[in-house]
């Protein structure tokens, strides 16, 4: 393969917007630029199209008796779903369970509710990185309001029982359950249908950046972080963004019609990926689980330095992370690896492979065969 060719498997971190979703972005900002909270027939026809965003969503993902509350991104949506539940149901108890295996977005956010004088569970994981549901069952108290835990881990790819954990959530009526589906959506064969609040991501699934949603229950009410017009039934005030909407709908369309295909091809370079690292156990550990989404591979370096690496991949047109996106400047080892084996040498020197649905074998057997050029040349 040219090394002037661009290999990205880094689309953990952010996806490139695909030219179909690209073209309805600018049609819409061209075609439906009106206001849909005015009053006359381009605000009503920008009004309808932003009424049937938010029905394709809920259809794509089998979700009734729901709202979508547009939002700038997958970090105001956990911001919304964490404080906004917290604070609205603070007279029931201010105890609160998350897992130590988050996204930033939302352990910060549990960090300074704790400030705030809220108690929060930090629920550990197993070796594989999920939740243990009688561990979760165990931590449930009387005060307990709040559940939230991620779908599909963004660092290691392992994927939560959601559903199970869902179904054992709905005999506890006064608490509310949210799950980070961000990495999730199009990457696995997920069921949302029955947790509270769900956080959905556009340019994860190749839709376009400062684009998500959080989807709420009806009967789930929350205090808003905004104060304005009253916009996305007054739980996010600001001007209506249409284009970015109709994009975030139709990718979640596109990536659940489609996930079957894209998971059994993505298996394949998964498989090539796990042959390759089990194959020389002597340099690398394999962090993501057997049952992890092909979409994610994470493993550590156990003879060079994981940002070493990196960098001389990117000098060979071949662009990966060493951990989640928000902590990539950060020389701490992974809090999600160190959670699963405790070990500070395998959460310092991981590294984070991710694909999408046009990567290829081919550019696969081109990084593995530079990968392993790198770790046998470098000093």
């Amino acid at each position: 393969m040219e090394k002037e060719k661009i290999i990205y498997f880094d689309n953990a971190a952010s996806t490139k917007t695909s030219p179909e979703l690209l073209s309805l972005f600018m049609e819409a900002s061209e075609k439906y630029y009106a206001n849909p909270s005015s009053h006359h027939s381009l605000a009503y026809e920008a009004s309808h199209k932003l009424d049937g965003a938010r029905s394709a969503i809920l259809k794509a993902l089998n979700m009734k008796d729901t709202s979508v509350i547009f939002t700038s991104g997958a970090t105001e949506a956990n911001n919304l779903a964490i404080k906004g539940a917290a604070y609205k149901y603070a007279n029931r108890g201010k105890h609160l369970i998350t897992s130590l295996v988050e996204h930033p977005s939302v352990l910060e956010v549990f960090k300074e509710l704790e400030s705030e004088g809220y108690e929060v569970t930090y629920l550990p994981v197993k070796k594989d990185c999920t939740i243990d549901i009688n561990t979760l069952k165990d931590a449930i108290r009387k005060d307990t309001i709040l559940v939230s835990l991620i779908y599909v881990n963004n660092e290691v790819g392992s994927i939560n029982p959601i559903p199970e954990i869902a179904k054992l959530l709905k005999g506890y009526p006064k608490i509310v359950f949210h799950t980070d589906a961000s990495q999730s959506v199009g990457k696995a064969e997920i069921d949302v249908s029955d947790a509270d609040l769900v956080t959905i991501s556009s340019h994860k699934i190749n839709g376009t950046k400062g684009s998500g949603a959080l989807l709420k229950k009806k009967n789930i009410s929350l205090e808003p972080l905004f104060n304005g017009g009253g916009q996305e039934e007054g739980y996010r005030s600001g001007t209506y963004d249409l284009p970015n909407a109709l994009v975030l709908a139709k990718a979640v369309e596109i990536a659940v019609s489609s996930v079957k295909a894209n998971v059994t091809h993505l298996t394949h370079l998964k498989d090539m990926l796990f042959s390759y690292l089990k194959a020389n156990p002597d340099l690398y550990h394999i962090n993501s689980p057997e049952n992890c989404t092909p979409y994610i591979i994470n493993f550590s370096l156990l003879t060079k330095k994981a940002s070493v690496v990196v960098e001389a991949l990117s000098n060979e047109g071949i662009m990966v992370s060493t951990r989640s996106s928000c902590h990539e400047k950060n020389n701490d080892p992974s809090h999600v690896v160190m959670s699963m084996f405790n070990d500070p040498k395998l959460g310092t020197e991981s590294i984070r492979v991710s694909f999408a649905y046009d990567n290829t074998p081919m550019e696969m057997d081109y990084f593995i065969k530079t990968l392993d050029k790198i770790i046998k040349e470098l000093y």
